[in-house]
């Protein structure tokens, strides 16, 4: 069974910290001269590992205060500082025709799903080092899980 560190604030709850199970005369050697538990393993928000499907509303306010300025969803309506995204899924980096991509967009070479646009979204210049995009990213898998299943039903 493991031990669950109780040290920390209730606001600290997503973050508590996971002990593996020791054996009983560990424990008991351990209690006796105050040794404190090691901690192995930060137990991660699940929302912040992979993209969860959210609220679409809420991805769509997000896309217009944080993404609409350089982007658009409408295939009619071509690049505008960034490139049109209708299409975006299933599409490689770098693809969108007329648009002047860097050449680190160009070979990073993978396909955008909503696990690589959640893991991009969190901070796109770590994940493609030289991206020319200036935004610098959703912190929170809620944000970038709203967002991209408003992107999925608009793209």
């Amino acid at each position: 069974m493991p031990i669950w560190d109780s040290a920390c604030a209730p606001q600290e709850l997503a973050e508590l910290t996971w002990v593996p199970p020791r054996h009983k005369e560990e424990e008991a050697a351990a209690a006796k001269e105050n040794i404190p538990l090691k901690v192995e393993n930060k137990v991660e928000n699940a929302s912040s590992q992979k993209f969860l499907a959210g609220d679409a509303k809420k991805g769509a306010g997000l896309f217009k205060t944080r993404c609409a300025q350089c982007h658009t969803v409408v295939e009619s309506e071509g690049n505008k500082i960034g490139p049109n995204l209708h299409g975006l899924f299933g599409r490689k980096t770098g693809s969108v025709e007329g648009f002047s991509y860097t050449d680190a967009n160009k070979q990073k070479g993978i396909t955008w799903d909503e696990n690589t646009l959640f893991e991009y979204l969190e901070n796109p210049k770590k994940y493609i080092p030289g991206t020319k995009m200036a935004f610098g990213g959703l912190k929170k898998g809620k944000d970038r899980n709203d967002l991209i299943t408003w992107l999925k039903q608009e793209c």
